[in-house]
């Protein structure tokens, strides 16, 4: 199962306590559903425990208002199966859907047009249950060991600009861009995708994501210190090198002997171990040098056949 599927089926487990949260939260998962229309709600879910979630958020809005009329105690999903580890529920009974579109505030005798209606989720706890409706119907959480983004999408570009504006209202920092013909919502810095999901009840999933963002920052560190030594390496390599290539330059005119004994060793040093750093040449020295000692003596060398060869500085 994806860490997104892992989540929602977290967030399906969530309580529900008051009655109006339940209406937020099935308003949520219905409005942005794949069908939201006056002949069919359509929900298609890759979220094992979301049509039971469904279901019971269904009880609690006829017991609450609306339906009883119809004689209903459920709302009459058929369930179906779409393929790949998909679930369909598909409600087309005529009365419960008039009925429903009633209760949520839309005229499923004229054309609908999916508008946020604000009047439920007039509270925090309703807004809190309605944003989790809406991740749990039409969300996506990217692994965090892999990436930080979060996305909720719906077809209808009115009903994305609304939820754009309803997130920005509730201290969200959202961004949005089309995809082909759907609006998407989506969260790409951490500390707002764990803002949303702790807001929403996914306890657990901020606690991974968090482990996740340590051990990314500390797997970073050490890369770039690996990176930083490995680095210092190469360059300490080159001027080696570089040292190496002068000294024999100048050696080839001018005997060793003509050298004074501290720079005969260190020239010594340098043509043996053209590849060591100062700190490890300075210890095969006899006596062993500090590493400032041996730069000393190999600076004042450098310096000496370069005069001598007459080489200039770039």
């Amino acid at each position: 199962m994806s860490f997104s599927g892992e989540v929602k089926n977290q967030l399906c487990q969530v309580p529900v306590t008051k009655d109006c949260c339940a209406l937020a939260e099935l308003y949520g998962i219905l409005l942005f559903a794949t069908v939201f229309s006056a002949r069919e709600i359509r929900v298609v879910t890759g979220t094992a425990k979301l049509p039971s979630r469904v279901d019971m958020l269904g009880r609690r809005v006829l017991q609450r208002k609306g339906l009883r009329e119809l004689g209903m105690t459920r709302l009459p999903f058929e369930k179906s199966s779409a393929g790949q580890g998909k679930t369909v529920l598909s409600l087309t009974d005529e009365p419960c859907l008039k009925a429903l579109f009633t209760l949520l505030g839309y005229e499923p005798d004229k054309q609908v047009v999916l508008h946020l209606h604000n009047w439920h989720m007039e509270e925090d706890c309703c807004r809190t249950a309605f944003l989790r409706g809406a991740f749990l119907a039409a969300g996506y959480l990217s692994d965090p060991e892999k990436d930080y983004y979060l996305e909720i999408t719906t077809p209808h570009r009115a009903l994305g600009r609304e939820f754009l504006a309803l997130l920005g209202e509730m201290g969200f920092a959202a961004k949005q861009v089309m995809r082909r013909s759907s609006c998407v919502t989506y969260f790409k810095e951490s500390e707002q995708i764990e803002a949303f999901l702790t807001m929403v009840g996914a306890h657990r999933a901020v606690l991974t994501l968090m482990e996740a963002k340590v051990i990314k920052d500390v797997r970073n560190k050490i890369n770039r210190k690996v990176n930083c030594e490995t680095a210092n390496l190469l360059r300490s390599v080159e001027v080696g090198q570089a040292q190496a290539e002068l000294i024999r330059a100048y050696l080839e005119q001018f005997p060793l002997e003509t050298l004074p004994e501290p720079l005969q060793e260190a020239a010594k040093l340098r043509l043996t171990y053209p590849d060591e750093p100062l700190s490890a040449l300075a210890k095969l020295a006899d006596p062993p040098l500090t590493k400032s000692g041996l730069n000393h003596r190999l600076t004042k060398l450098i310096q000496l056949a370069k005069d001598a060869l007459g080489v200039t500085e770039e």
